[in-house]
Formats: structure tokens, C-alpha cells, sequence
């Protein structure tokens, strides 16, 4: 993602049954209702259940081309 983006994008990792989840307010809200791992893109819950590069990117370039127009 970072070779991809550069410093346009920011990616970091949250253990929902470990980590304090404080800072993540609306993601403390869907523990329980989604199972891990949530992928979370600008505060809004994107995937569930697992993991692709290829679907967070496809994500990523969607929210980018949007706020291109």
C-alpha cells in the first residue's frame, strides 16, 4: 500500500480484543457485530472476516477518484 500511495496513505494495525480502542470511537462501536479482521477505511467499516490487499486497494482508489470530482 505504501509503494503504491506514498504518504497519502496512513495504515496501522488495531488488535480489537487487546488494544485500547479509545482513539477509535465508531470502531468500538461494531466489536461484536463483525467478525475480525475490520478493515477501516476513513473511519468507515469497509471489510469483515478477512483480509485483501486488492479489495482495500480498489477501496482506496474509489474514495480517492470521488474526491478527485
Amino acid at each position: 500500500m505504501k509503494a503504491k500511495y506514498g504518504d497519502a496513505v496512513s495504515i496501522g494495525f488495531v488488535d480489537l480484543m487487546q488494544d485500547d480502542l479509545s482513539p477509535y470511537p465508531e470502531v468500538k462501536k461494531l466489536v461484536g457485530r463483525f467478525n475480525p479482521p475490520l478493515v477501516v477505511i476513513n473511519d468507515e467499516p469497509r471489510f469483515h472476516g478477512g483480509l485483501s490487499v486488492e479489495m482495500i486497494s480498489e477501496a482506496v482508489d474509489e474514495i480517492r477518484n470521488q474526491k478527485e470530482h
